[in-house]
């Protein structure tokens, strides 16, 4: 019986052992666990900061993003306006050639030259040569419509030669 109870107490002391482990196992695992809310809010205020930062970054390239777009619509209406002045210059020279081209055939045809078969008009175009102004029109009558009927300077038939032409690439 002693050598019973004798067994019985070290079966017992081996329980308590392996009980007060498991004790501190469990003890440690909860003194981790308190102390990882700390180690996420750390984590999480971190992730704040690169996110932050990030937040800052994308900002920043829309923000020049923005300016280049800005910039470039100035440029294009910079471009349009130049463009305008330069068909404006355009129309006004070709009215001019329209007009000295008229000047040159009313020479022609009072001098009595160039008409021939073999000659080549300065006037003619692919809808056929321009009208000459009659002999009593002088040189200060310009004549706008062409042989068809419409506009000496497009050959369009819908223009009437005053540049309001509706034609693309007309007067």
């Amino acid at each position: 019986m002693v050598q019973r109870d004798t067994q019985s107490l070290r079966h017992s002391k081996e329980e308590l052992n392996r009980l007060n482990q498991a004790i501190q196992r469990l003890t440690m695992e909860v003194d981790n666990a308190k102390s990882q809310p700390c180690e996420l809010e750390g984590a999480k205020d971190l992730t704040a900061v690169r996110e932050e930062g990030a937040s800052g970054s994308v900002k920043g390239k829309l923000a020049q993003l923005e300016a280049a777009l800005q910039q470039a619509k100035q440029d294009m209406a910079r471009q349009l306006r130049e463009y305008q002045e330069l068909m404006i210059v355009k129309l006004g020279l070709d009215f001019e050639i329209a007009t000295y081209r008229k000047l040159l055939e009313g020479e022609e045809s009072r001098l009595g030259l160039g008409l021939g078969a073999g000659s080549r008009s300065l006037g003619s175009s692919a809808s056929g040569p321009a009208r000459l102004l009659p002999p009593g029109a002088g040189s200060g009558a310009l004549e706008t419509s062409a042989p068809g009927g419409g506009c000496a300077l497009c050959g369009s038939p819908g223009c009437v030669g005053d540049f309001s032409c509706t034609v693309s690439g007309g007067c």
